[in-house]
């Protein structure tokens, strides 16, 4: 027996169709997108922090070489090849939250304004 099955026929009892509620549906999008907003800037300041960690253990000696205001370009190589353990293992929760980001839609499959039309009505 499924779960489909179980939830329908389930001491003769049928479970109710489910009616979507646009207006639940984009505020679940919304939602997400902030959600979404609030994980790329908690990537990027992940990001920013691998060169200043960089800078204050594996590339210590050189940092205090450089004069205050010296501008260096540092290639995510540069970065990913440290040879810190807490460095690679932040690289690793980036690439896993890249991952994840690009399988999450954010975009509403169907926008409301598409499917009710101005004379239509919805409960709320």
């Amino acid at each position: 027996m499924t779960n489909l099955d179980r939830l329908d026929f389930e001491n003769g009892r049928k479970a109710e169709a489910k009616i979507i509620n646009f207006k639940d549906y984009a505020e679940y999008h919304e939602k997400l997108s902030e959600v979404m907003e609030i994980v790329n800037d908690l990537s990027d300041e992940i990001f920013d922090s691998l060169f200043i960690l960089a800078s204050l253990d594996k590339w210590k000696q050189w940092s205090d070489t450089q004069p205050v205001g010296t501008v260096f370009d540092v290639s995510e190589e540069m970065l990913r090849n440290t040879g810190d353990e807490n460095i690679d293992l932040l690289w690793e929760l980036l690439d896993k939250i890249e991952e994840v980001k690009g399988k999450i839609r954010v975009n509403p499959r169907v926008e409301p304004e598409e499917e009710i039309g101005e004379d239509d009505e919805y409960d709320d």
